[in-house]
């Protein structure tokens, strides 16, 4: 039987009106992947409420749309996600910090994420 990786996350999106999160309940483990993905596209990093919405329909599998259960959208952070990545849009920065797995307080650019970091790193 495959084991199942519970794991808690959001994606805090900071824009110059306030913030929103993006949350997951169970599937952490994706979502720097899944936020690679969508800033690799570099479209729409200066306009949070875009931003917000690609990285929202990257993130939700197409089959969980009509779920009522394993992701959210809110305007608080939660103490006990494992995992928080923080998307700076005026700063044009991204913020990851990753409890229990070595990956805390790194912060950089936008394109340095892209270009660098991402490759080097193992979030698996």
């Amino acid at each position: 039987m495959e084991q199942v990786n519970h794991t808690s996350g959001q994606i805090e999106v900071i824009s110059p009106y306030g913030r929103v999160y993006i949350y997951t309940h169970t599937s952490a483990a994706k979502l720097v992947a899944e936020v690679h993905e969508v800033l690799s596209r570099r479209k729409r990093w200066d306009d949070p409420d875009y931003l917000t919405r690609m990285i929202v329909c990257g993130i939700i599998p197409k089959d969980q749309w009509n779920s009522e259960f394993g992701y959210g959208i809110g305007t608080q952070l939660y103490v006990d996600v494992n995992l928080l990545i923080s998307i700076d849009t005026t700063n044009q920065t991204i913020s990851i910090s990753s409890y229990g797995s070595g990956v805390d307080d790194v912060k950089m650019e936008l394109e340095d994420f892209i270009q660098n970091f991402y490759k080097q790193a193992n979030f698996d």
